[in-house]
């Protein structure tokens, strides 16, 4: 009768610990190559807005974080005044804070690689979803906007260019 080994409580625990470490180098490696990381700038003429706006020029900025990312848009108005818009947030569809915008959350999942689905509430209740989506060649991100916030209606499709 062959006789059986058991394996040492270190050696399950080691083990285990390389997992998680393995686990984490993967979830690292993802976000570092997640093609929106990086500056985009908005190329208005390609992009649409209902109802019209007053922007004249858009940057978007997205910083690679170990389980998400973290965004920052800058936006120039026609009357010379500035926005900036800022969160950070993890793949994990749960709500985190946003600043400089109406909304008061955002959460995020991962479509897939190149796809992200966001959505914006407004004292706990959706008021807007966005889909951002890279170009296969790394090169157009594309955020498509829809959304009602205190019974206006609004949509976007807005068409960005990689600078960095």
């Amino acid at each position: 009768m062959p006789m059986r080994t058991r394996a040492h409580p270190l050696t399950l625990i080691a083990a285990l610990v390389g997992l998680v470490y393995l686990a984490d180098d993967r979830r690292a490696i993802a976000q570092a190559n997640d093609p929106a990381v990086g500056s985009w700038m908005l190329n208005y003429g390609k992009s649409v807005f209902n109802p019209e706006n007053t922007l004249q020029r858009r940057t978007a900025t997205f910083e690679g974080t170990p389980d998400g990312f973290k965004h920052i848009q800058l936006t120039l108005l026609a009357n010379g005044s500035t926005s900036r818009v800022e969160y950070t947030v993890k793949f994990d569809g749960k709500d985190h804070p946003i600043a400089g915008s109406a909304l008061d959350t955002v959460a995020v999942t991962r479509i897939d690689a190149n796809t992200v689905e966001r959505t914006g509430k407004v004292g706990g209740k959706i008021v807007e979803t966005a889909t951002r989506t890279v170009s296969a060649d790394g090169k157009t991100l594309t955020i498509i906007t829809k959304g009602n916030l205190d019974g206006t209606e609004y949509s976007s499709t807005q068409v960005y260019e990689k600078q960095s």
